[in-house]
This record gives structure tokens, C-alpha cells and sequence, in this order.
């Protein structure tokens, strides 16, 4: 019986040290408990929160990284204990063990108090052990409090690193003017010549960059909660996505700010995290198919009004975008067609990966517009 505790003791360390090792250390986290364990707590904080006040929800929320920051560390810290306890439970056999000067022989609270005791750091003058392997595994909790405090912090400092990126990326794309809502507002500086765009597409990549490399390696700020439109993951996905579709063919493929080389770079990023997104909430729908170009035609011209959303929202984009650049309305139907029909998968994914981190993180403003 004593095997067993010992046994069991070193499983929950095993586990304890390898989930801190892949959550805290490995670049894309794959942590098997923690991780999951706060997307369970987010679930169930959620259906909370949906029976609340729209006064209190915001503040509810707010909670979230908090609490899952919590109970990642008390998730690590108690395995650890816990671990070591059951490892010194197996080993108190006879006079092995004294409390107080009086042998307990197996006492469990006993050894979970020795063992959270010595991670503390503080040990335990109550307590001795008489055996040269328990007072070498005694020695040995005490050394694993600074490397888990470490860890820890290094996990704190990652997960807020992550959350201040999405807020120097949000800024990218909010106008205090002119409000929010509509990507093309916030391009409206750097028309109708496209000067300063560089730059502004340059601090969109670093910042998005920055954000989405640090989120990989610490998923759990994904379910951080602002409470503010313009602080927000799907706030970010409906700006940037409309942002990069309305530079990339919101213009004829022969204006200069359509060939900027930072667009395609900036494109690719973008689908490349939509995959990353996809690969954790495995959403499920196809890419409508493109219109006929004489039906595209007789809309863009004007002769038919379309009953395709994609179509409309393509022509108010590119009808928006050439009053910004202050461009003749495009008399090529088949160039405008090519335009659109390069458009539409980028759209779509876009616009689906907003509205299905919108409904998992449960945010109702981004679904509102």
C-alpha cells in the first residue's frame, strides 16, 4: 500500500512539471491540464454572465484573465504539494516520521502539511524525518519553489506581455473622431495620395506580429475580456480583415497603394492566425461560390440591384475606397469581376472568423454590428 502512494505521488509530479514545462516553456502551448481547466472555468463563467445585467456583465468578464491566471497557479503549486505529500505518505513507515516529537507513523495531513511546508520554503520545526531519502526529498521540494516562482512569473509576465500587444494592435485601428465600425474610416488619412500608409502598415505588422506570435505561446490571453468595442480579439479580426480586403482590391490591381509588398505580407499573417483560430474552435463552412460575371456585371453597372450580400458589400468597398482615392468609378467590369472573385475567400474567412471568436468569447458588441 505504501508503493502505491509513493507511485501516485510521483504521477502527480510528472504531470504537475510537464504541464508547467509545456504551458510556460514550449513555444506553441500544448499544456494537457491547466489550459484546459481554464477553458472549462470560461464556460462556465460565461453561463454565468449570460444571466446577468448588461450594467454587471462587462465587469464579470473582466475577470476572466484573472481568474484563469489563478487557477493556473494554484492547478501547479497543488499538484505539487499534493504530489510530494502522497511520496512522503508512502515513505512514513514506524518511528520514520515524528510530529511534534511524537511518531504519527502514516498521517496523511501530516505529510501534505510537511510538504507544503517545505515548497514554501519556510520548512517545519515540527516535523522532522528520520530517514536520509525523506530528508533528501524534503531538500529537494525546497529547491523546486524557486523554479516553479520563476516559471510562474515568467507565466504572469507572458500572458499581460500578450494582453498590452492587443491593445497597442487595437489602437491601430480606432478613430476617436470618427467612431469605429467601418475599416475604411480609419484609412481615410492617407488618402487620396497614400502618403503615411507605409508607416501605418508597418505598425499594424510589428504590433500584430508581436501579438499573435505571444498568443501562441500563451493561449489562455485569448479569453481576455476588456469589456470595451475597441479592446477586443474580434475587434482586430473585423478591422484588420476589412482593412487588408479594402488595400488589396478595394483599388484597381494597377494603383500604387494595391502593390504595396507590405499588403501581402500583412495578408498571409492574417490567414495564417485565422488557421491558427481554426485549429482551436474548428468551425465548419464553405466559401459561397462567385456569382456569374453577367449577373456582376449587371450590378455593378447598375442595371440590376443584387440580391448577393458578398456582391454588395464588394461594390460599396470598392465604390468607398475610389472616393477615397478620389478614382473614376471603374468602368471594367471584367477587371472589377477578377477583383472580387480574389476577394471573396479572404472576405468570408474573415468575416467567419470574427463571428466565431465573437460567439465563443461571448462578445456581444462585435456581434451587434
Amino acid at each position: 500500500m505504501h508503493a502505491f502512494w509513493i507511485i501516485l505521488g510521483t504521477a502527480v509530479l510528472i504531470v504537475a512539471f510537464v504541464d508547467v514545462f509545456l504551458v510556460v516553456l514550449n513555444y506553441e502551448e500544448t499544456g494537457f491540464l491547466a489550459t484546459r481547466l481554464c477553458r472549462l472555468q470560461w464556460y462556465g463563467l460565461r453561463s454565468v454572465t449570460r444571466r446577468l445585467s448588461r450594467r454587471w456583465r462587462p465587469f464579470a468578464l473582466r475577470q476572466v484573465t484573472g481568474l484563469n491566471v489563478l487557477l493556473s497557479v494554484t492547478i501547479w503549486l497543488g499538484c505539487v504539494v499534493v504530489g510530494f505529500g502522497f511520496i512522503y505518505y508512502g515513505l512514513m513507515v514506524g518511528a520514520n516520521f515524528e510530529y511534534d516529537g511524537h511518531g504519527v507513523g502514516a498521517g496523511l495531513f501530516s505529510a501534505l502539511y510537511l510538504s507544503a511546508a517545505q515548497l514554501s520554503t519556510v520548512g517545519t520545526s515540527q516535523i522532522n524525518a528520520q530517514t536520509d531519502l525523506l530528508r533528501a526529498l524534503t531538500i529537494a521540494e525546497t529547491l523546486c519553489a524557486p523554479l516553479l516562482i520563476t516559471l510562474i512569473l515568467t507565466f504572469l509576465l507572458g500572458v499581460y506581455q500578450v494582453i498590452r500587444d492587443l491593445r497597442t494592435l487595437s489602437s491601430n485601428f480606432s478613430d476617436a473622431e470618427h467612431g469605429v465600425g467601418d475599416p475604411i474610416v480609419n484609412l481615410a488619412p492617407y488618402f487620396p495620395e497614400g502618403q503615411g500608409l507605409d508607416g501605418y502598415l508597418q505598425a499594424i505588422n510589428d504590433s500584430f506580429w508581436s501579438y499573435a506570435d505571444g498568443l501562441r505561446m500563451h493561449h489562455v490571453a485569448y479569453f481576455f475580456q476588456s469589456g470595451r468595442d475597441q479592446f477586443s480579439l474580434p475587434y482586430v479580426l473585423y478591422m484588420f480583415g476589412g482593412t487588408l480586403a479594402a488595400l488589396r482590391w478595394g483599388l484597381p490591381a494597377g494603383n500604387s497603394v494595391a502593390k504595396q509588398p507590405l499588403l501581402v505580407r500583412l495578408s498571409s499573417q492574417f490567414e495564417r492566425f485565422v488557421d491558427y483560430l481554426h485549429e482551436q474552435l474548428r468551425w465548419t463552412s464553405a466559401v459561397p461560390e462567385p456569382v456569374a460575371f453577367e449577373d456582376f456585371a449587371a450590378a455593378h453597372l447598375g442595371t440590376v440591384e443584387t440580391r448577393d450580400i458578398w456582391v454588395a458589400r464588394f461594390l460599396h468597398l470598392t465604390d468607398e475606397m475610389s472616393r477615397l482615392a478620389k478614382l473614376a468609378a471603374a468602368g471594367d467590369s471584367q477587371e472589377v469581376y477578377a477583383r472580387y472573385r480574389q476577394w471573396l475567400p479572404f472576405a468570408h474567412r474573415a468575416a467567419q472568423a470574427t463571428l466565431v471568436v465573437s460567439l465563443d468569447l461571448d462578445y456581444q458588441p462585435m456581434l451587434r454590428t
